[in-house]
């Protein structure tokens, strides 16, 4: 019976491991901040949207502002106390939309008869171990602050693995309106499933949005924005090819977060 048991358990991690990964999301803590001032950032990482819940290992994570296609990597200090990573960026000259990214390369970690462990496929096996299912997960995030109706700056593309790009502009959607946004994936436009939310919309369950829709042909997706606040966009690749060896799938997670007026 226990064998059963135990077969059933690692059957159910195999297919739901990759969907319980936290996502990564950035949340400045302001969205208008002037030039030549010290923003300071929170890289939070949670199944709910937006509560803190861990703190990444910064190891993996290289984060701070873009400008003119180059990235300005700010000092990560992990915040164990309110479960979160501290930084700041500061504001450049020159662009009035300041684009702020993190990109987290992903662990490997296997499910194991004991559970979802840290590792290799080829590590546990070494010991005898058996895995059920050995997976790894990238993530990317990014935030828009200082958007303006003058400035493009917000639709500059960053070179994610995984990207979303704005093509409407943050500052000028209202409730009410259409959020568009552009979809890449190795700097092409993908077709993909496409989630949304807004800060406050459900603080009980994890993993809960409040819209879907997913991108065209052409990566465009459409996000009806139906309240005021601050919004997250979500893409992911999910279940492509491993390294024999190493991991049997990888997921890819973006996150974008805009304010709305």
């Amino acid at each position: 019976m226990r064998k059963i048991y135990l077969a059933a358990a690692m059957s159910l991690a195999l297919f739901t491991a990759p969907a319980f990964a936290h996502e990564l999301i950035l949340k400045p803590a302001s969205f208008s901040a002037a030039v030549g001032v010290d923003l300071a950032v929170e890289l939070q990482s949670t199944h709910v949207f937006i509560v803190k819940e861990e703190v990444e290992d910064i190891s993996t994570i290289k984060a701070g502002a873009v400008l003119d296609g180059k990235l300005t990597e700010s000092v990560l200090k992990p915040n164990g106390p309110d479960l979160r990573i501290d930084f700041s960026v500061k504001i450049p000259e020159g662009k009035s939309s300041t684009i702020i990214i993190a990109n987290k390369a992903g662990e490997v970690w296997s499910v194991t008869p004991d559970g979802s462990k840290q590792g290799t496929r080829k590590s546990f096996e070494d010991q005898g171990i058996k895995v059920a299912r050995a997976s790894r997960t990238d993530k990317f995030a990014k935030a828009i602050v200082n958007a303006s109706e003058a400035d493009e700056n917000f639709a500059a593309v960053v070179g994610q693995e995984l990207e979303i790009v704005p093509v409407t502009n943050p500052a000028s959607v209202k409730t009410g309106q259409y959020f568009k946004v552009k979809v890449l994936f190795n700097g092409q436009p993908a077709t993909l499933p496409v989630f949304a939310t807004y800060d406050g919309f459900v603080k009980e369950y994890q993993n809960t949005y409040a819209y879907y829709t997913e991108s065209d042909s052409e990566g465009i997706a459409n996000i009806k924005i139906t309240t005021p606040g601050i919004w997250i966009i979500r893409v992911s690749k999910d279940n492509d090819p491993g390294v024999p060896g190493e991991f049997d799938t990888r997921s890819i997670r973006s996150i974008l977060t805009v304010p709305v007026k």
